[in-house]
């Protein structure tokens, strides 16, 4: 994965993401209920991604505190600073 690639076309990266989450590459299953993904985590595993969106992934997509459907673009939660669970449907639906 370039550099060159992922700022090319951001969006992109949710489908990357996903897919890295999906084959257990990135993130730890947590009490069944998800896969929970640090920052920190996230950063390392996309580290050949030099910009500002990397940092910003995570918090955009985010769904709202009194939220609990996902959508398209929002499809994680904000356990506490920079630890995210990934909405499960999402994982679902990649099967």
């Amino acid at each position: 994965m370039t550099c060159s690639a992922h700022e090319s076309d951001k969006p992109a990266l949710k489908v990357p993401f996903l897919t890295a989450v999906h084959r257990g590459e990135l993130g730890t299953i947590f009490d069944g209920l998800g896969v929970v993904i640090t920052l920190k985590a996230f950063r390392a595993f996309f580290s050949d991604i030099r910009s500002d969106y990397v940092s910003s992934f995570l918090p955009t997509a985010t769904l709202e505190p009194s939220q609990l459907q996902m959508t398209p673009m929002k499809f994680i939660f904000r356990l506490r600073p920079g630890v995210y669970l990934v909405h499960p449907d999402v994982l679902k639906s990649l099967k």
